[in-house]
């Protein structure tokens, strides 16, 4: 399957590709560079853009993911550990490490489940609140200000193609968990 040309001005590294892979191997259909190609380029751009917004505050993505959760859950509380790594997608392993560098940080502690007292949760410090909250207000303008260069009814047109490619991931993996 070809995909359309596109105007040289309009061109991106993924339109190259498509092209030099279509010459390189006119065997195999290339069409999905134009899709995933992009979502994979975008999601390194994103990173990085990510990155250069969270370093004023001191954060790396993975301790802002850990607060900004724990921001989100709104329990002073705080999450039991399984509860954060569900959330933050991460195996256990790499929860308990995230969780050792914020606690470190003095952005989050540790304390006894009130409801479990052989289990722990994981809450904000003072410190970690006013972090999260400061962090989490550039980030979303930063975001809003990327996203914005689509109209709203692109975004939602993207978002609900982008739902139905992750949904078809996040199905499989549930049931592939029951089995």
């Amino acid at each position: 399957m070809r995909v359309r040309p596109v105007r040289k001005s309009d061109a991106d590294a993924m339109d190259r590709f498509i092209v030099e892979w279509g010459a390189a191997r006119p065997d195999i259909d290339v069409h999905y560079l134009a899709t995933l190609g992009r979502i994979l380029r975008l999601s390194s751009h994103l990173r990085e853009a990510v990155d250069d917004w969270l370093r004023p505050f001191g954060l790396t993505w993975d301790v802002f993911d850990l607060i900004v959760t724990l921001q989100r859950a709104g329990n002073s509380d705080g999450l039991r550990p399984t509860a954060l790594t569900d959330a933050c997608l991460l195996s256990s392993g790499a929860m308990t490490n995230r969780i050792d560098r914020v606690e470190k940080l003095g952005l989050a502690v540790r304390r006894p489940d009130p409801d479990d007292k052989r289990a722990t949760r994981v809450a904000l410090t003072r410190r970690g609140e006013n972090l999260a909250e400061k962090a989490m207000t550039e980030h979303s303008a930063q975001s809003r200000r990327i996203a914005d260069q689509l109209s709203r009814a692109e975004q939602e047109t993207l978002a609900r193609l982008l739902r139905k490619l992750l949904r078809s991931f996040e199905v499989e993996r549930e049931s592939g968990e029951r089995e």
